[in-house]
């Protein structure tokens, strides 16, 4: 008696899911998605002022790399990311002008992100520690900023250099 109760419920309650799954609002999809996709980065943003700076550290034997990032307005960015880069040129460091002419390439240091607030709010560091044998040694960084939600647009900060 039981499964004869069963069947006529689920033979009663099929067909009303099938309607509702074929109508053209489905009550669980995403409201205001086109397509049912969302990007998880903007697609622009203005352009920014990407800077790249040095600290020392207190042994002097590595720096801290400082990407500074700001909109057209100065104003510090407040999210996103920096990959901070080195120029090298047959494995070797080199300075930025060696990659800037395309005899070197620009091998990635590590990624650190946008600090947010504090007194270096706009600001990534990332220590670079496998300093130089030699003392006089200059070393091209740069850094390329990947946005998240602070409406500042993708870049790529020019060449510094770095002399140990």
């Amino acid at each position: 008696m039981l499964l004869r109760q069963l069947s006529r419920f689920l033979v009663a309650v099929l067909p009303m899911c099938a309607f509702a799954a074929c109508s053209d609002q489905s009550p669980v999809a995403p409201q205001g998605v086109n397509g049912g996709l969302q990007s998880a980065r903007p697609s622009g943003g203005t352009p920014g002022t990407y800077t790249m700076l040095f600290r020392p550290t207190p042994s002097g034997l590595s720096i801290i790399l400082d990407a500074y990032v700001t909109d057209a307005t100065a104003n510090p960015a407040l999210g996103g990311s920096a990959v901070f880069q080195f120029c090298a040129t047959r494995g070797k460091p080199a300075p930025s002008a060696v990659c800037n002419s395309g005899s070197g390439r620009w091998a990635r240091v590590g990624t650190a992100g946008i600090i947010s607030g504090g007194t270096e709010v706009g600001h990534a560091l990332r220590v670079y520690d496998p300093a130089p044998q030699s003392v006089g040694t200059t070393i091209g960084f740069r850094f390329k900023y990947l946005s998240d939600v602070s409406g500042i647009a993708n870049g790529v900060s020019a060449g510094a250099d770095h002399t140990f």
